[in-house]
């Protein structure tokens, strides 16, 4: 009963910054999320992202340690702030839709 299409291939940790402001400060909030690549999707906390939608994927390196990765898709590029390689993900991703 298990579908292939369900089990996850591989993870990429990303971050979501919140500006929250109160009467007396403005605040950024930082809150970690997983973005998950499997047979036939890429989901992030927020969407689902079936391959057939998605184009490519890109990252761009900043100086420190983090960087920007790229979801091309047919609604657009949705982009996340990395602090880990994706050359895994970048990889797996392009192997699966080269089948």
């Amino acid at each position: 009963m298990n579908n292939s299409s369900d089990q996850l291939l591989l993870s990429l940790s990303y971050i979501s910054i919140h500006r929250v402001v109160d009467r007396i400060e403005q605040t950024h909030q930082k809150s970690y999320h997983t973005m998950c690549l499997f047979q036939d999707r890429i989901t992030t906390s927020e969407r689902s992202f079936p391959l057939k939608h998605v184009f490519d994927v890109s990252y761009r390196p900043f100086s420190g340690h983090t960087g920007l990765f790229y979801l091309h898709t047919n609604e657009g590029v949705f982009t996340f702030e990395i602090e880990e390689e994706p050359e895994q993900f970048i990889l797996l991703y392009k192997q699966i839709q080269s089948k």
